[in-house]
């Protein structure tokens, strides 16, 4: 028998979209298949708006580990946020506040 490898990133692609749908309840479903909480979360962000963005992100996750990667063409630097979560709402609601933020993207 061969061992499969679970890829555990989830891409907003892979949540189904429709009139009646919730991006969030769905994303919950996700999240609770494929993560263990309580657990460290890998956040993603891609910073298109200036690196005073990268100050606003900070803000909504003040005490977690940064790591950031410029591109090679210096047109955005993307984030790996590393941090401690309880569950699934605790992700959620973080992706939640930096979605106010301009210039930032979720991955």
């Amino acid at each position: 028998m061969e061992d499969k490898k679970i890829n555990k990133n989830i891409e907003f692609t892979d949540i189904p979209e429709g009139n009646n749908t919730d991006i969030y309840a769905n994303l919950k479903e996700k999240l609770e298949s494929v993560e263990k909480f309580p657990g460290l979360y890998h956040f993603k962000f891609i910073i298109t708006g200036g690196l005073d963005k990268i100050e606003d992100l900070r803000k909504v996750l003040p005490n977690d580990e940064f790591f950031e990667q410029p591109s090679k063409t210096g047109k955005y630097v993307s984030i790996t946020v590393k941090k401690q979560v309880q569950n699934a709402d605790e992700v959620i609601a973080i992706y939640k506040q930096t979605a106010t933020i301009k210039g930032i993207m979720t991955l």
